[in-house]
């Protein structure tokens, strides 16, 4: 966009406008910035940029309480921009909490950033700030007050508290601190490396929020009294920017106005209006080169061009009740260029899949989906055991597929639920696809499903993946890990409306020959999962899911349990501590119906005198289950623990191995 006028400066209800761009130009006249208007700009233009009605330009933002508080005869003044897409995601802040007017200065205290991510962060919670109080303590001016995170889209008249944190002081030294109650740990990502740590005094203890506190030097008695401007969600050369919603009077009519202890209106919160829907554009995702918009504070004007809430005193103790205020959330963003074309189910292409490119490694999207790979590698960091990634998919995908696929192997503790191919694809090319891959890992299935999209309330196609790990919770929950998530009893689909293919006996074998599990519809019976192969070539027990999963559950278990016998001395006491632990676990096992024998051996036959002064703690567990024996030895050093898988053929007895 290089430029846009208004043709016919009119009031609010009819104005004309030029756009042009490099490419071309659009005039129009009789619009309305009216959204009730049959002539709204919106409409014309489109506020979607993909389905844009006319070309160069679309709607971004609208704010049509200034069209409404200004009356019919305003002239308007028309607000242009570009995206600047150079930002990544970012997580909502609001804007500096500030203080009250101090020797006619208000101070900067703090920030409440949002540890959600994303566009849509933006109007998820808002924080309100109460009980504002001046100090009671002779030997210490700090004040106190609460601050409260609170459901976006509650209303002050029926409050949806999700945390609160009262007698919140600013003292640094006060266990009451506001960055120490809540914390104030920020993510930060090194690029370069590829890692992830936290910087911060405090830990996170807050589900929703964290705080970032102000550099400057804070006078003693300062305490919350409003909050610094909300920036414009899109750039302006003009500075003429409208003004948000906000609540700066709550008072009764009279001569003492609101101070009546009986007053309805105590139960309401001055700042900024976030039930008023009219201003709901500030909270998009900001854009450009800003412009800052008004402050608000609850104390009096000190600054010019600040909104204020009635005088309300610190000190004056009928007030209160007053005392509080609302602040929302802005700057969250996804990172995603709002024009991408974002291409989903039978759509899905290479260099599409949700709005991503992942047709090879240096894919932009790729790089991304890589990274986010990265940040689930380290077990001690974030535990799972199940890995699903719908819209990838190895035909088209196979540099992505291959990372998950490595991940979950090198972790050695999560599984993965593989799509192996688009929506028509044939029963041959899924097989294909399958013959090429090799681990007992991951699993496909086959074929794609019908469900109900929520969101819409239409039927879609959805990938096997999408629906499968409701599979694989409900069989945990009736079963355990060590079940078949198959069948009619553990493997029912009841978000599925429909299969792409319906499969016959003879197909279903062709498909679970070539190690993809087939999804079966049968009648009277619904629509179920109906194999449980990995996708591991040679035949053995860990060609099978239940078994894969069986032991993801040991390893986890015993590495939790052997991280007490790390450092303790290498005797008959620290040993018998393993089998008593390990033992009854196992038993339990056997009596759930997930081994039919085990034996734990920890002793000196194989802790010989040589192992013990290489510092290893050294022990063999030997499982017998249905499908085959399976013997685990846990090898475990001073500094770290390994567990080894070897598969032993059925029939194997304790004597002989």
């Amino acid at each position: 966009m290089t430029g846009a006028s208004v043709t016919t400066p009119g009031n609010t209800g009819s104005f004309g406008l030029v756009l042009s761009s490099s490419v071309s130009s659009v005039a129009v006249t009789g619009l309305s910035g009216l959204e009730s208007s049959p002539a709204f700009v919106g409409k014309y233009f489109g506020t979607n940029p993909v389905a844009s009605a006319n070309y160069p330009a679309y709607v971004y933002a609208v704010f049509p309480n200034a069209l409404t508080q200004a009356g019919g005869g305003v002239s308007m003044s028309i607000e242009t921009s570009s995206l600047d897409l150079t930002t990544q995601y970012d997580n909502p802040t609001t804007p500096w909490i500030r203080s009250q007017p101090i020797a006619g200065t208000k101070y900067d205290l703090f920030k409440v950033h949002s540890l959600s991510d994303g566009t849509s962060a933006n109007t998820q919670i808002k924080i309100s700030i109460t009980g504002i109080s001046p100090s009671t303590d002779p030997d210490s001016e700090y004040g106190s007050f609460s601050l409260l995170v609170r459901d976006f889209n509650d209303t002050d008249t029926s409050l949806n508290v999700l945390e609160q944190f009262d007698n919140l002081n600013l003292d640094p030294t006060s266990a009451q601190y506001v960055a120490r109650v809540i914390g104030n740990s920020a993510p930060i990502y090194n690029s370069t490396t590829g890692e992830n740590y936290y910087e911060g005094d405090y830990q996170n203890l807050s589900r929703y929020i964290r705080i970032e506190m102000s550099d400057d030097v804070i006078p003693e008695n300062a305490v919350p009294y409003g909050f610094a401007a909300l920036n414009s969600v899109f750039s302006s050369t003009s500075g003429e920017v409208v003004s948000g919603s906000y609540v700066t009077s709550r008072w009764l009519s009279g001569s003492v106005a609101g101070w009546n202890a009986d007053a309805v209106d105590k139960k309401y919160f001055y700042g900024y209006n976030v039930e008023d829907t009219t201003s709901l554009s500030y909270l998009a995702p900001i854009v450009g080169s800003n412009v800052v918009g008004t402050e608000f504070n609850i104390s009096g004007s000190v600054t010019a061009g600040e909104v204020n809430g009635t005088d309300i005193s610190l000190t004056n103790r009928t007030h209160a009740a007053y005392r509080k205020f609302t602040v929302p959330m802005q700057s969250g963003f996804d990172g995603f260029n709002p024009a991408r074309i974002v291409r989903m189910g039978a759509g899905i292409t290479a260099t599409n899949s949700q709005g991503f490119n992942l047709s090879n490694a240096s894919a932009s999207g790729s790089v991304e989906f890589k990274r986010a790979l990265n940040q689930l590698s380290n077990p001690d960091r974030i535990d799972f055991n199940l890995l699903v990634i719908p819209g990838v998919i190895n035909s088209l995908h196979s540099y992505i597929a291959t990372e998950a696929i490595d991940l979950c192997e090198t972790r050695g503790d999560a599984f993965y639920i593989l799509d192996l191919d688009t929506q028509g694809a044939t029963i041959d090319s899924v097989t294909a696809q399958a013959e090429t891959l090799d681990t007992n890992y991951a699993a496909s299935y086959y074929p794609w499903v019908r469900v109900v999209d929520t969101a819409t309330n239409k039927l879609i196609w959805a990938p096997p993946s999408v629906v499968l790990p409701e599979v694989y919770a409900y069989s945990d929950n009736v079963g355990a890990e060590w079940f078949a998530p198959a069948g009619l009893n553990r493997g029912g689909i009841p978000g599925a409306v429909g299969v792409k293919t319906r499969l016959t006996q003879a197909q279903r074998d062709d498909l679970y020959e070539s190690k993809v599990n087939p999804i079966a519809q049968f009648p009277g019976q619904g629509i179920c999962v109906w194999g449980q192969k990995t996708l591991q070539r040679r035949a053995s027990a860990l060609d099978r899911v239940n078994v894969r999963r069986l032991l993801i559950t040991v390893k986890k278990y015993i590495a939790s349990s052997a991280r007490y016998l790390v450092f303790e001395q290498n005797t008959e006491a620290t040993r018998n501590r393993f089998l008593n632990i390990v033992n009854p676990y196992l038993a339990g096992i056997q009596q759930r119906s997930g081994l039919t024998a085990f034996r734990v051996v920890m002793d000196e036959t194989n802790n010989t005198p040589d192992i013990i002064d290489r510092n290893i703690l050294a022990g063999a567990i030997f499982l017998h289950i249905l499908a085959g024996a399976i013997f685990l030895q846990p090898t475990r050093t001073a500094e770290f623990i390994k567990l080894d898988f070897n598969i032993l053929p059925t029939g194997a007895t304790f004597d002989t191995i």
